[in-house]
C-alpha cells in the first residue's frame, strides 16, 4: 500500500487525472487524502510525492475556486513541508544539487516527474544485463529526496 492508494502508480495516476480534468471518482477527495499524507508525513521516503502531488494540484484548485478550505489547507502543508526540510539542509552529504547553478526550475509535468522518480525508485539491477544502468543516474532517488530539494519542491511558485 501506499497511503490510501495500492501504490505510487495509481496515486500519480489520480493526481494526473484530477489536473487533466477527468478524475476519476471526487477530485477533492484524492487532494484532500494527499494533504492528509503530506500533514502527517514528512519522514519517510514517500514524501517527496506528497510534496509533489500537492505542489502539482496547486494551480488546478486556483483555477477551480471551490474549496478554499483545502487551498488553505495545501498552502499550510506546503509552508511546514518547507520549514521541516530547510532545518534539514545541514544534514545533506551531497556535493551539488540539480539547481545549484542557478534558480530552482520547477519541471514542467510534476507527475512525468514523479513517474521518472517512481521508476527509478522501482529499478533493480538485472544480472542478465550487468550493463544496464539505472534510470536518470544511480543517485537520483536519493538526490531527489535531500532536504535541500524537497524544500526546492515545497515552494514551488506554481503551487498553491
Amino acid at each position: 500500500m501506499f497511503g490510501p492508494w495500492d501504490d505510487i502508480d495509481e496515486f500519480t495516476s489520480r493526481i494526473e487525472n484530477v489536473i487533466g480534468g477527468y478524475p476519476i471518482g471526487d477530485p477533492w477527495a484524492t487532494i484532500d487524502l494527499c494533504i492528509s499524507e503530506l500533514e502527517t508525513d514528512l519522514d519517510s521516503d514517500a514524501t517527496v510525492y506528497w510534496v509533489l502531488g500537492v505542489a502539482a494540484v496547486g494551480p488546478w484548485m486556483e483555477w477551480c475556486d471551490e474549496r478554499p478550505d483545502l487551498v488553505r489547507r495545501a498552502e499550510k502543508a506546503l509552508k511546514a513541508a518547507l520549514a521541516a526540510f530547510r532545518q534539514r539542509e545541514d544534514s545533506c552529504m551531497h556535493d551539488t544539487h540539480p539547481w545549484d547553478e542557478g534558480p530552482f526550475s520547477v519541471p514542467d509535468d510534476l507527475t512525468g516527474f514523479m513517474y521518472q522518480l517512481q521508476e527509478a525508485d522501482d529499478w533493480e539491477p538485472d544480472p542478465e544485463y550487468p550493463e544496464d544502468e539505472a534510470p536518470y543516474g544511480p543517485d537520483f532517488s536519493e538526490l531527489m529526496r535531500c532536504p535541500r530539494n524537497v524544500a526546492a519542491f515545497a515552494s514551488n511558485p506554481a503551487a498553491v
